[in-house]
């Protein structure tokens, strides 16, 4: 029994030893090792350098991992244009004040800094006569009439800025007297311009000029300029037996400019010219864009203007910084410029055309027929003659 355990014992030392002591020992040892190391390697690569590199500045992408894929661009939704919101019928607002019952008539609406002057009439000696004008206040819907006097029948084409007031005190029969009124200097009378003669001319306003073509003679006609600082007046330019002589000027962001015939003859199948000329400067500039013009208005970007003298099939026509004409509309009667669009009437409705998208958006309300009265401090007037009861003055500013 002895014997036996000891030999038993031997044999178990020697399996215990034999591992180690056999080639595979060496080879296990190493493969550990270097298991060891790539484990190592892989935790600098996989793992340490893409959270340590990046807070240093460095971009680092571990080898082997997937390219991200970018995430798409997302598309931006279209801005709708501020005239898709326009609702005629919710845009729209009518001249009402205080004493606007005591007039049957109104006329003539300019607006300047969000406030409007307009004329209003009565019937005196069975003649209608806007003998009064008024500062119109949208916001609060009040009224103040301005304290000037006529000395002769009724007020026409009246303007106004921060300083000066202007307005034709006209004769029934034609001609009167041009008058300028300084609004810095309270109590002032107003001033003589210009007597006019015969005919009823409106004059425009920008800043301290006004501007109008006179009939001076029997087949003259010509366009002054006065500094209403000076009263200095200046002929700018003659029309002798020409039918544009009957175009309005423009006058805007001291910019004057008018229609003349690119050839002789001035008869209205000729194409025109339009002239313009910078108050601050003596350079004229032509354009022709190859149609009849009349009564042009330039801003200095847009010029518009009508190929008819307000026919029913006129066309109206606008060009930018003097390129291609682009034909807007045709059986157009009346228009005028804003900023960024023409407002214009046609078939007893108005209509406005975005410069921008050159889109055409209806302003007066449906079933309502409107004659157009004019555009001024980016505001669409009208009359609303559905009915003719009375006068029905209506204005709708055009955003942007």
């Amino acid at each position: 029994m002895k014997r036996y355990s000891r030999r038993n014992r031997r044999r178990i030392r020697r399996r215990r030893s034999s591992l180690s002591a056999s080639n595979w020992g060496p080879v296990l040892a190493l493969t550990g090792t270097v298991l060891g190391v790539l484990a190592v390697i892989a935790l600098v690569v996989f793992v340490a350098l893409p959270k340590l590199l990046p807070l240093i500045g460095v971009e680092y992408r571990a080898p082997f991992a997937p390219t991200p894929t970018p995430a798409p661009t997302p598309v931006p939704t279209p801005t709708p244009h501020p005239m898709s919101y326009f609702v005629p019928s919710e845009a729209q607002n009518e001249v009402v004040f205080e004493n606007s019952g005591d007039y049957k008539w109104f006329g003539d609406p300019y607006f300047y800094d969000g406030v409007m002057l307009l004329s209003a009439g009565k019937l005196v000696d069975s003649y209608a006569v806007m003998q009064d004008l008024y500062f119109f206040y949208p916001e609060t819907r009040t009224a103040e009439q301005v304290p000037v006097t006529l000395e002769n029948a009724h007020f026409m084409f009246p303007k106004f800025n921060e300083k000066w007031l202007i307005y034709l005190d006209a004769r029934l029969d034609g001609g009167g007297y041009l008058m300028a009124s300084d609004r810095t200097a309270p109590g002032a009378k107003p001033v003589l311009i210009k007597e006019i003669y015969t005919g009823q001319p409106e004059p425009m306003l920008d800043g301290d000029t006004v501007a109008w073509i006179e009939r001076t003679g029997t087949r003259m006609d010509k366009l002054f300029v006065c500094d209403l600082n000076t009263m200095e007046t200046t002929t700018l330019s003659m029309f002798s037996n020409s039918v544009y002589g009957q175009s309005l000027p423009s006058l805007r962001n001291g910019l004057l400019c008018w229609a003349d015939a690119e050839s002789g003859g001035g008869t209205g199948a000729d194409t025109s010219v339009i002239y313009s000329i910078r108050i601050s400067s003596s350079t004229v500039r032509t354009y022709s864009p190859g149609t009849y013009v009349h009564d042009p208005e330039c801003d200095g970007t847009y010029s518009v203007w009508m190929d008819s003298h307000h026919a029913p099939d006129g066309a109206l026509y606008y060009s930018k910084s003097e390129g291609e004409p682009v034909k807007i509309a045709e059986g157009v009667v009346e228009f005028g410029l804003g900023s960024h669009f023409v407002a214009y009437s046609k078939d007893e409705a108005i209509w406005a055309y975005m410069f921008d998208n050159g889109r055409t958006y209806r302003i007066s309300a449906e079933q309502e027929l409107a004659q157009f009265l004019g555009v001024s401090d980016d505001r669409v007037s009208w009359m609303d003659v559905t009915t003719r009861a009375r006068d029905i003055v209506k204005f709708a500013a055009i955003p942007e």
